[in-house]
Order: structure tokens, then sequence, then C-alpha cells
């Protein structure tokens, strides 16, 4: 066992690392960094405070392989089964389209915000914790953006992610709650 996990478990999170980091092998972040370091990132902030379950490992490695990246979902279910595409379909605000004859991309559907929380805050809280980490990590790493990017975004955090922390874990209540505040200070 290493941290938690049987073998098993650890041969699911090397696969969740494989396929992140090379469904994201060629996107890059807004400031210039590698795009699979932020699905890492938000993985470890989640390791660090003790979520190191295999389910939630997982998620948080995969969580934007479905709405930044064309990996067909038959390969996410065919490789962590349907529990964790449905997580993952929960945590994308925008869905790939697949032709179900040529397989290949024929557009994107985009979740209302409103459609989006609501499906994020009656989901599991192994999905509501991947999302708070992932907004956490985002609030640390937003100084590429747009002031307006970052105003939505803040807007966004106090009105749905600080209530589903508050609910789920006091830590990232927290965390999340201090850093709106430092990056709102700087929009305004």
């Amino acid at each position: 066992m290493l941290g938690g996990m049987v073998s098993g478990d650890l041969k699911q999170v090397q696969n969740a690392y494989w396929l992140a980091k090379n469904a994201h092998r060629m996107q890059v972040r807004d400031d210039g960094v590698r795009y699979f370091e932020h699905p890492r990132a938000v993985a470890t902030l989640l390791i660090e405070h003790g979520y190191n379950d295999v389910g939630i490992v997982t998620r948080a490695l995969l969580h934007d392989v479905v709405e930044d990246t064309n990996t067909p979902s038959e390969v996410i279910v065919d490789m962590f089964g349907h529990g964790i595409w449905a997580s993952l379909f929960v945590l994308s605000k925008v869905i790939p389209v697949f032709d179900p004859v040529t397989g290949q991309i024929f557009g994107r559907f985009k979740k209302s915000t409103e459609e989006y929380y609501a499906a994020l805050a009656g989901a599991s809280k192994e999905d509501r914790l991947v999302k708070c980490a992932d907004r956490l990590h985002n609030l640390r790493s937003m100084s590429a953006w747009t002031l307006d990017r970052r105003e939505r975004y803040l807007h966004e955090t106090r009105k749905y992610l600080l209530p589903i922390a508050l609910n789920d874990d006091l830590w990232l209540y927290g965390e999340l709650d201090k850093e709106a505040r430092e990056v709102g200070e700087g929009t305004e």
C-alpha cells in the first residue's frame, strides 16, 4: 500500500496521470505554463489535505479532460468506468459532441452557469471537492487573466463555490475565501 492505496488503486491513478498528461500535452495555460501542471496541482492540493482516495485523485487529474480535450468518452469509460465518466461530465461546463459514425467532434455544448452549478451542488462530495480545489488553484494562478475574467470568476466563486465549500470542507472554504478576497482587492 502507498498512501492508503492498494496496487490496483495506484495503477488507476497512474493511468489517470498518463491520460491527463497526454490529453493536455499540446496545451498551455494563459500564463504560459504547460496545462497538465493544473490538474496535477489540483490532485496534489487534495492529497496534501488528506483526500488520497483513488476516486478523488482520479477525478482531480482528469477533471478537465472532457471539457478541454478531444478524448472520446469511450476511452474514459473503458479505462475508469461509468462513475468517473459521470463525474467528469458534471465537472465539465463544455461537453464535446461526437459524430457517432466517424468519432470526430462536430461541436461542443456549453451548459448554462445555473445548470452547471445546480448539477454540481447535487453531485457527489468528491466531485464538489475537486471543483473547489480546481477553483482554488485557478484563483492562485490567474495573474495573466483579464480584469473582466477575474471579476466574473470572483462572482462565481462567491455565489456558487463558497457555499459548497462551507458545506463540504472548512479548510477549502477558508482558502477559497482568502484567495477571493486577495484577488478581489486587486480588481477593485
